[in-house]
């Protein structure tokens, strides 16, 4: 019943969500979840560019999607509703794990409604997008925490076709955009199924983690950014086998940080002189807390990093 709903809201006609950027969000949020697609795109960040194969399909059991790199290094992700694999062929690897909050095209975290409060939001032009009709949606921050986007979304179908993420002079931080999409399409779970092909010399990681109890993380946040709420807390295995290594994840509905916190190397001083760094659109930072070391990183400005960083400390016992 539910998903039905969610269909027939997808397909209403484009000019009954007039000039309502919350109804554009909504309807964008709504279309990531129950649309069948293939399609071509290509991400681009900080002098990287990725082009990549997607293909979406959803049916009685939930979402099945497939993501494989066409150019440079091979990479494959298969996901069934959470739970997601990567393959990585050249190192003969694959890694088990979990799908994030918000780490999906045009999805959100929070109701399109709870964004107002953080983003100025404004409908633009129409443009076309991978020879489809796009209604253009501008996303301001409202303070100095948060990057501004610009989507396209598809008018007939609700699609995220096109996004931008803007640093606070305006410049492109991120981007990504079909090439090429087919919507509506008969897909076969043939498509579905990884292309590489696994023997007993592959290495299988387990990164899926644990589910905590806010109530059993030893840590607090004293100074996250307004809006942004916890919608994740994991024990994870740590880079150098630290069973204690723990993943908090929070969101303001569209802007994601991951907090990981686990044993410090044993160059501590290093690593709290390191500073600031940045991997592609995600800035990195990190602070030492005892004998722990504490990695923020996000699509966020620095500032929004190193608050969330200086706020972290043990749960008083």
């Amino acid at each position: 019943m539910r998903l039905a709903l969610l269909v027939c809201l997808v397909l209403i006609a484009p000019a009954a969500f007039g000039n309502d950027a919350y109804l554009w969000l909504q309807r964008m949020n709504q279309a990531s979840h129950v649309l069948n697609y293939t399609g071509v795109f290509l991400y681009q960040s900080q002098g990287r560019s990725e082009t990549s194969y997607i293909v979406h399909l959803v049916d009685a059991s939930g979402e099945h999607e497939r993501l494989e790199t066409l150019i440079g290094v091979p990479r494959e992700v298969v996901r069934h509703n959470e739970e997601v694999q990567c393959f990585l062929p050249q190192e003969r690897v694959v890694v088990n794990d979990r799908l994030l909050p918000g780490r999906q095209l045009g999805r959100l975290v929070a109701k399109p409604a709870a964004l107002a409060e953080f983003y100025n939001m404004r409908l633009g032009a129409l443009a076309r997008v991978a020879g489809r009709d796009a209604q253009q949606l501008a996303l301001e921050p409202r303070d100095d925490m948060r990057y501004g986007h610009q989507l396209w979304i598809d008018l007939a179908s609700g699609l995220l076709l096109r996004a931008h993420m803007l640093n606070e002079q305006g410049g492109i931080v991120e981007q990504f955009s079909f090439s090429e999409v087919a919507l509506g399409v008969d897909i076969d779970h043939e498509k579905l199924k990884p292309r590489v092909v696994r023997n007993n010399e592959w290495r299988v990681i387990n990164a899926r983690g644990v589910d905590l109890r806010a109530e059993d993380f030893g840590w607090i946040f004293r100074k996250l950014p307004p809006g942004f709420r916890n919608v994740s807390l994991l024990k994870r295995p740590g880079r150098r086998g630290d069973e204690n290594a723990v993943h908090a994840v929070f969101s303001d509905g569209l802007a994601n940080v991951s907090v990981f916190i686990e044993t410090a190397p044993g160059n501590v001083v290093a690593v709290a002189q390191s500073g600031p760094a940045n991997i592609g659109s995600t800035g990195i930072y990190r602070r030492v807390v005892g004998d722990q070391m504490v990695t923020v990183l996000g699509e966020v400005p620095v500032l929004a990093l190193q608050r969330i960083a200086e706020g972290v400390e043990r749960r008083p016992k």
